[in-house]
């Protein structure tokens, strides 16, 4: 008789699909005011996100200048991205134009990071730094919505698609938990949290494109997955693999 092929591993994980969604911008939490963007000290936050939010008068179009970006901003008018900037590219501005008397100016910003090391190291304050200015002018009158992302319970869960900055929920079974790989390949910018636990980060530039699963942190049967993407998409999907991801090419 031809040989057995081998079984996969046990805690291979099935691909699923993510099905249930929450915006960000519906799961906000009360704002501190402040004349100036606040850093993430000031808000006694130590990771995580942070939105700043103000009112623009407009007409008006110019380059939209951050003073510093620690680490990773994306920049919305009225709700749609108008761009992003990144601390890794020396990035400060991006151009912006607002035709309406008055507009919505959001800048989400990620800590991804601090520098420990060198000349850099006394001032690594995380947040937005020195200010914003809009075709020259200041832009002051803020709303700081604190998000460390501590906490993926608390959510308001829809069925209803979810573009841009949101979370999705799903389910997975697991016959034997055993350590196993989570493919993020198909995912943007975020986090994952698997059983309420947070696993890690991802981003879609690679070169890492799976997260270590250890077999400890599943359970015989239903599981539970979390993720936020800044790029999210309706219908993506997650699977298990019984490999690493480590070296996959960089965007």
């Amino acid at each position: 008789p031809p040989p057995v092929p081998p079984a996969p591993p046990a805690a291979a994980i099935a691909e699923f699909r993510l099905e249930l969604a929450a915006s960000l911008w519906d799961q906000l939490p009360a704002p501190v005011h402040s004349d100036e963007p606040l850093t993430m000290k000031q808000m006694n936050q130590a990771y995580g996100y942070v939105l700043y939010r103000t009112t623009v008068a407009g007409p008006v179009s110019g380059n939209l200048t951050l003073g510093a970006v620690h680490d990773y901003a994306q920049v919305y008018v009225e709700g749609k991205l108008a761009g992003t900037i990144d601390r890794r590219l020396n990035q400060t501005s991006l151009p912006v134009k607002i035709d309406s008397p008055q507009a919505r100016l959001d800048i989400l910003l990620e800590n991804t990071g601090r520098v420990n090391f060198g000349s850099a190291l006394p001032g690594e304050h995380a947040g937005l730094l020195g200010g914003v200015r809009l075709a020259g002018k200041p832009l002051t009158g803020w709303a700081n919505f604190s998000l460390p992302m501590r906490d993926s319970e608390k959510l308001n869960w829809t069925d209803k698609a979810c573009t841009g900055p949101c979370f999705y929920q799903a389910t997975f079974t697991v016959d034997h938990p055993e350590d196993t790989f989570l493919d993020t390949s198909a995912l943007g910018k975020g986090m994952v949290w698997i059983n309420g636990r947070p696993l890690g980060r991802f981003w879609r530039v690679g070169p890492q494109k799976a997260l270590y699963l250890p077999g400890p942190w599943l359970h015989s049967g239903e599981n539970q997955v979390v993720v936020f993407d800044l790029e999210g998409q309706p219908g993506r999907t997650l699977r298990g693999l019984d490999h690493p991801v480590l070296n996959a090419a960089v965007e």
